[in-house]
């Protein structure tokens, strides 16, 4: 037999003629024991004693905070110096008709006079003819009547630029356009 090495001390109890080492634990499992039992006293006292909010709650104020953000930012979008400014400026416009083009123009043609949408170059509208309304139909579309929801597809800035456009055909009387559908906005 090899000879033993000075930190194996027999343990006193044999069972069965099994004789049992009592070897000390590597010094890296220790510490991350007891480690673990002050994080655990840590974790006691933040959430439990201080009463601070758990990752359930701080996603749910993350979410709330950001929608939030976003209603401000489509309201002051909204408002009525934002969508004056958003209309009156040609760059969006511009851009705006550049999206319609070529996404929108195959229903609702390319001047906006309707061929399996509605025309979008008169004063009334099916789905509302506010601002928001319009904003809201870009947005979400009208899947029972054909309209995929854009919103996902182009994002905010390209919606905005596509609403200054359309807004902006608003009397613009193109040949051949589709007789009034909807309500007079």
């Amino acid at each position: 037999m090899s000879e033993k090495k000075i930190r194996d001390v027999v343990r006193p109890n044999v069972v069965d003629g099994i004789e049992e080492y009592d070897n000390p634990l590597p010094p890296w499992w220790v510490w991350l024991f007891n480690l673990s039992i002050v994080f655990a006293f840590v974790y006691l006292i933040w959430y439990h004693v201080l009463d601070k909010p758990g990752l359930d709650e701080e996603l749910a104020l993350d979410r709330q905070e950001l929608a939030q953000k976003a209603s401000l930012q489509k309201s002051a979008m909204m408002s009525g110096d934002g969508l004056d400014t958003i209309v009156k400026d040609p760059k969006r416009v511009e851009e705006g008709q550049g999206i319609y083009v070529a996404n929108c123009a195959p229903c609702h043609g390319p001047s906006g006079e309707g061929t399996v949408g509605p025309n979008l170059t008169d004063k009334f509208w099916i789905h509302g003819g506010t601002p928001d309304q319009v904003l809201s139909t870009i947005t979400d579309g009208v899947p029972a009547k054909g309209m995929i929801a854009w919103g996902p597809i182009l994002g905010p800035q390209k919606i905005e630029s596509v609403l200054a456009y359309v807004l902006s055909l608003k009397d613009s009387n193109p040949p051949n356009a589709k007789a009034p559908e909807g309500d007079a906005y």
